[in-house]
């Protein structure tokens, strides 16, 4: 079971996204820069992938709630998806994105002139809320984004997510030049508290300025099982 569900979400990636039906391409073939080979394989990968498992409508209590908790942070929702798990639960969940230069919580953490962003110009923030209880307190490592940019089709599989109060605190303080356990940091991370310690996670990922296609994957632990989750998709406009 763990081999066909490693094999299905590592399958994802951002080439595929509809929108009423529609596929986004770029707007010209001649007009298409160098295609990358992360690019290439970004897209092949995720053409077989539909855009979300049905049985995710069940859980629309815990999505609601999950929905609420990114858009509190700002982040706009992706598709809902659904985790398979060793200990044969199936949590619903949901991914979402925003670009910068943006700050959850504080919007533009601009001082001075000077851009202390977690999340910059170029970049865009992901995040992903599965429905739940997971005790993960130690490894927060598993979920994936993969991305492909219209524009400039250019793209990753990949990307790594973490916990997403330390990828904010870790970015902001990386921005300013000063340590994560920096007391000027205190407030911004009591703004955080609002975001649940287990199982939330983030990522931020530089897809430069255009139209991005992104899928959410990956695993989570939770306890002594691991909950494999199937794609969460979504676009994302990068200014």
């Amino acid at each position: 079971m763990k081999s066909t569900l490693r094999h299905m979400l590592v399958a994802a990636a951002a080439s595929v996204a509809l929108v009423g039906g529609a596929l986004i391409a770029p707007a010209t073939a001649d007009a298409a820069p160098p295609v990358s080979a992360e690019a290439l394989a970004a897209k092949r990968a995720l053409d077989a992938i539909t855009p979300s498992p049905t049985q995710a409508a069940g859980a629309i209590d815990g999505i609601e709630a999950a929905n609420a908790l990114l858009d509190q942070l700002g982040i706009t929702p992706f598709t809902p998806t659904i985790g398979a798990c060793t200990d044969f639960t199936f949590p619903s969940a949901i991914g979402g994105a925003i670009p910068g230069p943006y700050t959850p919580l504080v919007k533009d953490l601009t001082i001075l002139g000077v851009d202390l962003n977690a999340v910059r110009a170029g970049e865009i923030l992901y995040g992903f809320v599965p429905v739940g209880t997971f005790d993960d307190s130690g490894d927060k490592s598993g979920m994936q984004v993969a991305w492909l940019n219209v524009n400039t089709f250019q793209g990753g599989l990949g990307a790594p997510m973490g916990g997403l109060t330390d990828v904010l605190v870790d970015a902001v303080a990386a921005r300013a030049g000063i340590s994560a356990s920096n007391p000027l940091l205190t407030e911004f991370k009591s703004k955080l508290n609002v975001i649940p310690s287990n199982g939330v996670r983030g990522g931020i990922v530089a897809t430069g300025q255009g139209t991005v296609l992104s899928a959410i994957y990956g695993s989570i632990k939770k306890g002594d099982a691991t909950c494999y989750f199937f794609p969460s998709l979504g676009i994302a406009t990068v200014a």
